[in-house]
Formats: C-alpha cells, structure tokens, sequence
C-alpha cells in the first residue's frame, strides 16, 4: 500500500496539470473565422424545418477558408466560440422560429456573409 501512495499522487498531479493545460489552452485559442459560420449553419440545418445547407456553397466556402467538412465537427473550439455555439444552441430549443430567422439571416438571405443555407 505504501508504494501505490506516491503513484497515486503522480497519477493525480499529471491529471491536475493535463485539465489546468487543456482550460488554458482553450482560453487563449483562436478559431478559424469560418468555423462558426459552419457550424451554425449546419445547427440550422439540422433545427430549422425549412432550412438546408446549400452544398456547393458550403463546399465552397470551406475550401476557400481552407477547412474540410469535418474540421467543423472535430477541431477544438475556443471557450469563447462553444459559448457562442451553446447560446445558439439554447436560443434553439426555446424560440426556434426566433432563432431560425436570425440563422437565416445570417447564413441564407441575399446579401448575408456567407449563404451557406437555402429554403427547403
């Protein structure tokens, strides 16, 4: 039992450190600028009944920033963008048609930033 002490305690530091370094590295990490408007408007996509990801668009947009489909869905995101990315998340569930406007808006109107998404 006494050696399994100071093992412990090295498992348990090593634990300490690896959560305190992934916090920071979250912290300070920026985002390619292009990864929340794909996400959102994959979130809209897949929330909003009268939405769809434009597909040659989207392709397009992702090439040109550089990021294939699923870097929207793997990468790391900053604590900043999760927020941004739960907050949409939230604003969802609780007034969908709100916030399916907004997407819209956002991501599928003429003149939007980047129109990613069409009407069904």
């Amino acid at each position: 039992m006494k050696r399994l002490a100071p093992a412990l305690f090295v498992v348990a530091a090593w634990a300490a450190f690896g959560s305190w370094a992934e916090a920071h590295r979250a912290a300070q990490q920026t985002d390619p600028s292009a990864l929340r408007p794909g996400i959102e408007a994959d979130m809209a996509a897949r929330h909003c009944a009268d939405l769809r990801i434009d597909t040659e668009r989207f392709r397009a947009f992702a090439h040109a920033n550089h990021l294939n489909h699923a870097d929207f869905f793997t990468l790391k995101r900053s604590v900043a963008l999760q927020q941004g990315i739960d907050a949409e998340a939230k604003a969802l569930r609780e007034r969908p048609q709100e916030a399916c406007a907004a997407l819209w808006e956002r991501y599928g109107s003429a003149g939007s930033v980047a129109q990613l998404l069409v009407k069904r």
